[in-house]
């Protein structure tokens, strides 16, 4: 009786080519999302670099990519300059206020139009009607909105400008909360019902803690609306409500420009959108668990 002999199994034909193609792809990924990350950071790189330039490699060319001469005086010349501070101030009671009126009217009428307690042929024509407000520029309704804002006589007030920005504000976020409305298991609402639930108790009890990522991403989208807003700004206030916006665009006149002012008020405009966000970030997660039913 022969003996038979084992032989080593073979590597299967154009295996190491497949691994060294993978290992390949890999690196060509890493490289390609590198660059974009650079690609993304470059302009907040530049714009906190600037802020700290000193005024001849703020102007020069080439310009300095990397400074090696640092000042902090762009930020003292900054809020020394008249109606900074107040600006700051202002930026945040609207930004807060207007953010808080959107979300939460936004959301009820989301909710609404949701859910079939008005006809089909309604909710159609309403969502449709606040599409068409939304594909709507701002610039387009400029004048008539100053004129109906004079003729109220709330020029330069902040009241003014939460109310613009409510209403501008408002499309995005119906639309944007109806997609979580609209996912949400119907049985939690029928259980909240059979609880003996109003219609407000639902909303507010049962419907909003689910809706918690829904609203935390909305409300982040509408405070950098409110923050960063300048037609309106620029064309509503003077200077009791003037927001920092229309400060910063000050800046530019046909002599001159500001840079180390400008990007100095830019880089700490960035903070308190990144303290908003990192809140509703704090909120975005645990709504993914809160109000979860319990077996």
């Amino acid at each position: 009786m022969s003996a038979t002999t084992l032989t080593p199994a073979q590597p299967a034909p154009g295996a190491p080519n497949y691994h060294r193609r993978k290992q390949i792809g890999a690196v060509l990924l890493y490289l390609l999302t590198i660059a974009i990350m650079i690609v993304i950071a470059f302009p907040m790189y530049w714009l906190i670099t600037t802020s700290f330039k000193v005024p001849a490699d703020a102007a020069s060319n080439p310009p300095t990519i990397i400074p090696t001469r640092f000042t902090l005086d762009n930020y003292v010349n900054a809020f020394k300059t008249a109606g900074v501070p107040r600006a700051f101030a202002n930026s945040i009671i609207v930004a807060l206020a207007a953010t808080f009126f959107t979300t939460i009217l936004g959301s009820m009428a989301a909710y609404a139009l949701a859910k079939s307690y008005l006809s089909y042929t309604i909710r159609r024509g309403l969502m449709i009607w606040i599409l068409v407000t939304r594909i709507f520029p701002p610039v387009t309704t400029a004048i008539p909105y100053y004129v109906i804002v004079r003729n109220l006589h709330l020029g330069d007030t902040h009241v003014a400008l939460i109310i613009t920005y409510v209403a501008y504000g408002l499309p995005f976020v119906i639309w944007l909360m109806l997609g979580f409305f609209q996912d949400m298991p119907a049985e939690i609402e029928k259980a909240a019902i059979v609880d003996g639930c109003s219609f407000w108790q639902r909303f507010r009890r049962v419907i909003l803690p689910l809706a918690l990522p829904g609203l935390a991403v909305t409300s982040i989208f509408a405070f950098i609306y409110s923050w960063n807003e300048l037609l309106y700004a620029s064309m509503l206030t003077s200077f009791n409500a003037k927001t920092i916006p229309v400060v910063v665009s000050g800046f530019i006149s046909d002599q001159f420009l500001r840079w180390g002012e400008m990007t100095a008020i830019g880089t700490l405009m960035v903070i308190p959108v990144l303290i908003f966000a990192a809140g509703a970030q704090r909120y975005l997660v645990r709504g993914l668990t809160f109000g979860a039913v319990k077996g």
